[in-house]
């Protein structure tokens, strides 16, 4: 039933217009909900084939033309997903699929020794293994550097490469591994990584020298969302790391009050693969009250729906519409449950008048919550007159990220929702 979502998500996308290409993102981003071991399992041939068609769109766009020539793409980059060819390195399958680890990309253009960085983070009390690397692009090529010509070592020791020239203009970084070593928080010294690129010349130093290079082949106009393929003919889905000391959750909700939507997309699926509530349907944190902040409509919501649920301002992603639900002194939009009594109310607050519907609702899953709209009313005067409106209908709510005070759900049309719990003192509605 999700991927049947996600394909409303990205109908519509293949115009690749500049708006639409934050949602195409999102679908890439919900198809890997499921993933386990950034691609190693978990995906089901229906989200294999979202995946592959939300790539294949991106791709086609671009997105950023000379992206190598950007400050945008300098930074930490995390490692979301990666495919597993045949041709990829024994070194590379293994820690790239394990679950429990943090890959992350370094890029460095900009300064005055380009590099491009590899990082296994083994978590804050083990430590990080790090393979670095001089790099050279169209723009800054580094000096007596040959770009790969071989296929690589004799049986694929080291994986097979691939001599695919780059699809477009400062797309490719060409790069020369120069050291690699693990750092372990319980060691007062680093241990060398155990590939002697000083005697495998064909990965580091040959002559002529046969390094290896990776393609940016979409990158988004912020800088945090990215795709690359390298030459061994792996797939890398990317999102720019969130910043140092700060959490997830404070950086999504700063991206909201700054209306940063392309950020808040690529917050929403860096923070759903870091979910502290692993059955969030199942669990009590969904009862109380909460308010929306931001939302991105489907295209196929309803007319009502896009005003009811945020009836602040918006700007455009895609032909879906980007709303903020803090962003108008005129209403506030609530959704009110109560998981014990399996009843749910959604009010958008006027003051004096208010549109309210109540509807039943029941976990069906560990993500998800069923929803039947009984009915719904216009409430004036705190509740002093009542004018019943003719809603009615069945849907559910996809939990993608739930904690204390902030939770991320899509809608059964494939609209997407950021809510935060609101304070009992304020929670309070006629």
């Amino acid at each position: 039933m999700r991927e049947r979502v996600t394909c409303r998500v990205l109908a519509g996308t293949t115009r690749t217009k500049a708006g639409s290409r934050a949602t195409t993102e999102l679908a890439v981003l919900d198809a890997l909900r499921s993933a386990k071991g950034r691609g190693k399992e978990g995906l089901s041939e229906e989200a294999l084939q979202q995946l592959s068609l939300a790539i294949s769109v991106l791709e086609q766009d671009g997105g950023v033309a000379d992206p190598t020539t950007l400050d945008a793409i300098d930074g930490k980059w995390r490692l979301l997903y990666t495919s597993r060819p045949g041709s990829a390195s024994p070194i590379q399958r293994t820690f790239t699929g394990v679950e429990a680890f943090k890959i992350y990309q370094e890029v460095d253009l900009s300064s005055d020794l380009p590099r491009v960085n590899n990082v296994v983070d083994f978590g804050e009390e083990i430590g990080y293994l790090i393979v670095q690397a001089k790099a050279s692009t169209e723009s800054r090529p580094l000096e007596g550097f040959t770009p790969r010509v071989g296929e690589g070592l004799p049986f694929g020791i080291l994986g097979k490469s691939f001599n695919t020239p780059p699809a477009r203009p400062n797309s490719r970084i060409d790069f020369q591994f120069d050291q690699a070593a693990f750092h372990f928080k319980f060691l007062p010294f680093s241990i060398p990584y155990p590939v002697p690129f000083r005697i495998l010349g064909d990965e580091r130093k040959a002559r002529p020298p046969s390094p290896g290079w990776i393609d940016t082949t979409y990158m988004n106009q912020d800088g945090t969302f990215r795709l690359a393929r390298g030459n061994k003919g792996t797939l890398f889905v990317l999102v720019k790391a969130p910043q140092e000391g700060v959490s997830l959750e404070s950086q999504l909700l700063s991206a909201i009050e700054a209306k940063e939507d392309e950020l808040v997309l690529s917050l929403v699926g860096l923070i759903q693969s870091e979910n502290p509530t692993p059955q969030p349907a199942q669990s009590d944190r969904v009862g109380g009250t909460w308010r929306l902040v931001w939302s991105q409509q489907a295209e196929n919501a309803s007319p009502l729906q896009k005003w009811w649920v945020a009836p602040g301002e918006g700007g455009r992603c895609g032909g879906a519409s980007l709303r903020h639900g803090g962003g108008s002194q005129q209403a506030r939009s609530l959704q009110i449950i109560d998981a014990s009594e399996g009843t749910l109310e959604n009010v958008v607050d006027l003051g004096a008048l208010q549109i309210r519907a109540q509807a039943t609702c029941a976990a069906e899953g560990d993500a998800r919550t069923d929803v039947n709209i009984g009915g719904a009313f216009l409430s004036v005067l705190g509740g002093k007159l009542r004018v019943p409106l003719p809603i009615k209908g069945t849907g559910f709510v996809d939990w993608l990220y739930l904690s204390d005070d902030v939770r991320v759900t899509r809608g059964s049309k494939g609209s997407l929702f950021v809510h935060v719990r609101e304070p009992e003192a304020e929670a309070e509605v006629a």
